[in-house]
Protein backbone atom coordinates (compact mmCIF):
# COMPACT_ATOMS: atom_id res chain seq x y z
CA UNK A 1 0.00 0.00 0.00
CA UNK A 2 1.59 3.37 -0.94
CA UNK A 3 0.62 6.31 1.97
CA UNK A 4 -1.50 8.95 0.46
CA UNK A 5 0.26 12.17 0.45
CA UNK A 6 -1.80 14.00 -2.17
CA UNK A 7 -5.39 13.79 -3.51
CA UNK A 8 -5.08 13.69 -7.06
CA UNK A 9 -8.50 15.23 -9.32
CA UNK A 10 -8.54 13.97 -12.83
CA UNK A 11 -9.34 16.13 -15.56
CA UNK A 12 -9.57 15.90 -19.43
CA UNK A 13 -6.56 16.23 -20.93
CA UNK A 14 -3.97 16.13 -17.28
CA UNK A 15 -4.09 15.47 -13.80
CA UNK A 16 -4.04 18.06 -11.01
CA UNK A 17 -2.57 17.22 -7.77
CA UNK A 18 -3.76 19.21 -4.69
CA UNK A 19 -2.99 19.01 -1.42
CA UNK A 20 -4.94 16.56 1.15
CA UNK A 21 -6.37 19.24 3.73
CA UNK A 22 -4.61 19.14 7.30
CA UNK A 23 -5.64 16.12 9.64
CA UNK A 24 -6.86 17.35 13.28
CA UNK A 25 -5.13 15.71 16.19
CA UNK A 26 -7.08 13.70 18.57
CA UNK A 27 -6.39 14.57 22.11
CA UNK A 28 -4.77 11.67 23.88
CA UNK A 29 -5.66 10.72 27.25
CA UNK A 30 -3.05 11.86 30.29
CA UNK A 31 -3.53 8.37 32.31
CA UNK A 32 -3.10 4.67 29.82
CA UNK A 33 -6.19 2.83 29.25
CA UNK A 34 -6.44 -0.92 30.52
CA UNK A 35 -3.97 -3.09 29.00
CA UNK A 36 -2.37 -0.55 27.02
CA UNK A 37 1.29 1.34 27.00
CA UNK A 38 3.36 4.13 26.33
CA UNK A 39 6.45 3.12 23.80
CA UNK A 40 9.13 5.20 23.75
CA UNK A 41 12.78 5.81 23.33
CA UNK A 42 15.38 5.97 26.25
CA UNK A 43 18.54 6.62 24.63
CA UNK A 44 19.88 10.31 22.99
CA UNK A 45 19.68 12.10 20.72
CA UNK A 46 15.61 11.06 21.36
CA UNK A 47 15.42 10.34 25.15
CA UNK A 48 11.75 9.93 26.04
CA UNK A 49 10.32 11.09 23.00
CA UNK A 50 7.19 9.13 22.45
CA UNK A 51 5.51 6.73 19.90
CA UNK A 52 2.83 8.95 17.99
CA UNK A 53 1.49 10.52 14.84
CA UNK A 54 1.61 14.14 14.10
CA UNK A 55 -0.81 15.40 14.22
CA UNK A 56 -1.47 12.86 17.27
CA UNK A 57 -3.97 9.93 17.23
CA UNK A 58 -5.03 9.83 13.41
CA UNK A 59 -3.60 7.92 10.18
CA UNK A 60 0.00 9.13 9.08
CA UNK A 61 3.31 8.51 9.63
CA UNK A 62 5.52 7.02 12.66
CA UNK A 63 6.86 9.83 14.53
CA UNK A 64 8.95 10.01 18.02
CA UNK A 65 7.72 13.50 19.78
CA UNK A 66 6.57 14.79 22.81
CA UNK A 67 4.73 12.95 25.94
CA UNK A 68 2.38 15.41 25.67
CA UNK A 69 0.80 13.79 22.44
CA UNK A 70 1.93 10.24 22.86
CA UNK A 71 -0.04 7.79 21.38
CA UNK A 72 -1.09 4.43 23.57
CA UNK A 73 -0.23 0.98 22.18
CA UNK A 74 -0.87 -2.71 22.83
CA UNK A 75 0.26 -5.55 20.45
CA UNK A 76 -2.90 -7.71 19.51
CA UNK A 77 -2.31 -10.41 17.12
CA UNK A 78 1.16 -9.47 15.91
CA UNK A 79 -0.73 -5.77 15.14
CA UNK A 80 0.78 -2.98 16.77
CA UNK A 81 -2.54 -0.84 17.88
CA UNK A 82 -2.76 2.58 18.94
CA UNK A 83 -5.84 2.54 21.36
CA UNK A 84 -5.82 6.31 21.94
CA UNK A 85 -7.43 6.33 18.15
CA UNK A 86 -11.06 5.82 17.48
CA UNK A 87 -10.93 3.63 15.40
CA UNK A 88 -8.11 2.06 16.58
CA UNK A 89 -4.86 2.85 14.43
CA UNK A 90 -2.64 0.04 13.43
CA UNK A 91 1.59 0.55 12.21
CA UNK A 92 2.47 -0.52 8.88
CA UNK A 93 5.70 -0.98 7.60
CA UNK A 94 6.47 -0.55 3.98
CA UNK A 95 6.97 -3.61 2.03
CA UNK A 96 10.38 -3.46 -0.43
CA UNK A 97 10.32 -4.79 -3.69
CA UNK A 98 13.49 -6.90 -2.81
CA UNK A 99 13.56 -8.40 0.11
CA UNK A 100 16.68 -10.29 -0.53
CA UNK A 101 18.24 -7.02 -0.41
CA UNK A 102 15.75 -4.06 1.59
CA UNK A 103 16.89 -0.83 1.78
CA UNK A 104 18.40 0.16 4.49
CA UNK A 105 15.34 2.01 5.76
CA UNK A 106 11.82 0.71 5.73
CA UNK A 107 9.18 3.20 6.53
CA UNK A 108 6.38 3.12 9.42
CA UNK A 109 2.94 4.70 9.70
CA UNK A 110 -0.49 4.40 11.21
CA UNK A 111 -3.27 3.07 9.29
CA UNK A 112 -6.95 2.29 10.09
CA UNK A 113 -6.92 -1.34 8.24
CA UNK A 114 -4.49 -3.95 9.49
CA UNK A 115 -1.44 -3.84 8.80
CA UNK A 116 -0.20 -7.26 6.28
CA UNK A 117 3.23 -7.17 6.19
CA UNK A 118 5.19 -8.47 9.27
CA UNK A 119 4.28 -9.25 13.36
CA UNK A 120 5.53 -6.81 15.92
CA UNK A 121 5.80 -8.37 19.32
CA UNK A 122 7.68 -7.26 22.54
CA UNK A 123 11.64 -8.80 23.62
CA UNK A 124 11.37 -8.07 27.13
CA UNK A 125 10.33 -4.36 27.20
CA UNK A 126 11.38 -3.58 23.59
CA UNK A 127 9.64 -2.90 20.40
CA UNK A 128 10.22 -5.62 17.96
CA UNK A 129 9.28 -6.26 14.49
CA UNK A 130 9.87 -9.46 11.73
CA UNK A 131 9.25 -10.73 8.75
CA UNK A 132 10.69 -14.12 7.83
CA UNK A 133 11.15 -13.07 4.09
CA UNK A 134 13.71 -9.89 5.25
CA UNK A 135 16.57 -11.01 7.08
CA UNK A 136 17.56 -8.68 9.89
CA UNK A 137 20.11 -8.82 12.69
CA UNK A 138 18.66 -7.20 15.25
CA UNK A 139 14.93 -7.11 15.35
CA UNK A 140 14.44 -4.41 17.68
CA UNK A 141 17.09 -2.14 15.57
CA UNK A 142 14.78 1.36 14.45
CA UNK A 143 16.19 4.67 12.66
CA UNK A 144 14.97 8.00 13.57
CA UNK A 145 15.16 10.24 10.75
CA UNK A 146 14.01 13.42 9.40
CA UNK A 147 10.94 15.05 10.99
CA UNK A 148 11.65 12.61 13.52
CA UNK A 149 10.09 9.75 11.50
CA UNK A 150 10.78 6.44 12.59
CA UNK A 151 12.24 3.62 10.16
CA UNK A 152 13.04 0.02 10.50
CA UNK A 153 16.36 -0.11 10.71
CA UNK A 154 16.88 -3.53 8.10
CA UNK A 155 21.11 -3.28 8.78
CA UNK A 156 23.22 -3.49 11.86
CA UNK A 157 22.20 -1.44 14.72
CA UNK A 158 24.99 1.40 15.53
CA UNK A 159 27.25 0.35 11.94
CA UNK A 160 27.19 3.05 9.15
CA UNK A 161 24.30 4.74 10.43
CA UNK A 162 22.49 7.10 7.43
CA UNK A 163 23.02 9.75 7.88
CA UNK A 164 20.73 12.66 8.86
CA UNK A 165 19.29 9.40 10.79
CA UNK A 166 19.59 8.21 14.34
CA UNK A 167 19.83 4.76 15.59
CA UNK A 168 17.21 3.70 18.15
CA UNK A 169 15.57 1.35 20.04
CA UNK A 170 11.83 1.50 21.39
CA UNK A 171 10.65 0.49 24.45
CA UNK A 172 6.98 -0.07 26.56
CA UNK A 173 6.36 2.54 29.70
CA UNK A 174 3.89 1.72 32.09
CA UNK A 175 3.72 4.60 34.54
CA UNK A 176 0.66 5.62 35.16
CA UNK A 177 0.93 9.74 33.80
CA UNK A 178 2.68 9.70 31.16
CA UNK A 179 5.82 12.26 30.78
CA UNK A 180 9.67 12.44 31.17
CA UNK A 181 9.77 10.49 34.37
CA UNK A 182 12.35 7.99 35.10
CA UNK A 183 11.40 5.25 37.59
CA UNK A 184 14.07 4.14 39.95
CA UNK A 185 14.16 2.05 43.13
CA UNK A 186 13.34 3.57 46.51
CA UNK A 187 16.54 3.86 48.43
CA UNK A 188 17.38 2.45 51.44
CA UNK A 189 18.84 4.14 54.61
CA UNK A 190 22.37 2.33 55.75
CA UNK A 191 22.02 -0.02 58.29
CA UNK A 192 22.54 1.74 61.69
CA UNK A 193 23.64 -1.76 63.51
CA UNK A 194 24.96 -4.69 62.62
CA UNK A 195 21.77 -6.59 63.84
CA UNK A 196 19.88 -4.56 61.48
CA UNK A 197 22.61 -5.47 58.49
CA UNK A 198 21.71 -9.58 59.50
CA UNK A 199 18.60 -8.23 59.30
CA UNK A 200 18.49 -6.79 55.56
CA UNK A 201 20.30 -9.99 53.73
CA UNK A 202 17.22 -11.96 55.75
CA UNK A 203 19.87 -14.37 58.15
CA UNK A 204 18.19 -16.64 60.97
CA UNK A 205 19.74 -15.01 63.83
CA UNK A 206 20.99 -11.62 64.89
CA UNK A 207 22.75 -12.90 68.18
CA UNK A 208 26.52 -12.71 67.83
CA UNK A 209 28.92 -14.14 70.06
CA UNK A 210 32.27 -12.68 70.53
CA UNK A 211 34.94 -15.16 69.46
CA UNK A 212 37.35 -16.87 72.13
CA UNK A 213 41.23 -17.24 71.84
CA UNK A 214 41.74 -20.31 74.45
CA UNK A 215 45.62 -20.43 75.80
CA UNK A 216 46.34 -23.70 77.03
CA UNK A 217 49.60 -24.09 78.71
CA UNK A 218 51.27 -22.66 75.71
CA UNK A 219 49.08 -24.52 73.25
CA UNK A 220 47.37 -21.62 71.15
CA UNK A 221 43.76 -22.72 70.02
CA UNK A 222 41.53 -20.68 68.32
CA UNK A 223 37.71 -20.67 67.88
CA UNK A 224 36.20 -17.79 65.24
CA UNK A 225 32.80 -17.21 65.51
CA UNK A 226 32.89 -13.23 64.79
CA UNK A 227 35.51 -10.83 63.60
CA UNK A 228 36.60 -9.33 66.83
CA UNK A 229 39.33 -11.11 69.41
CA UNK A 230 38.86 -11.20 73.07
CA UNK A 231 40.65 -13.59 74.74
CA UNK A 232 40.95 -15.49 78.07
CA UNK A 233 43.21 -17.79 80.26
CA UNK A 234 42.27 -21.21 80.95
Amino acid sequence: MVRPSILVAAFAGGVLATPMPQATGVPTPTTLMAGAYWIRAVAAPNYHKYLQTKPANVPGTAVLESHTTAGQFAIESGQLVNKASTPPLYMWVEEPADKASPPRTLGTWFNSTKNPFGTFAWSGDTLTWSVPSVKRQNVGAWLVCAKQALFINTGAYAYQTPSGCSDQTVSLCQNSLRGDVTLSSPKKAPPSSISDELSHFRYTTTTIRPPTIRVDRGKLRRNFIAPSLPFRWL
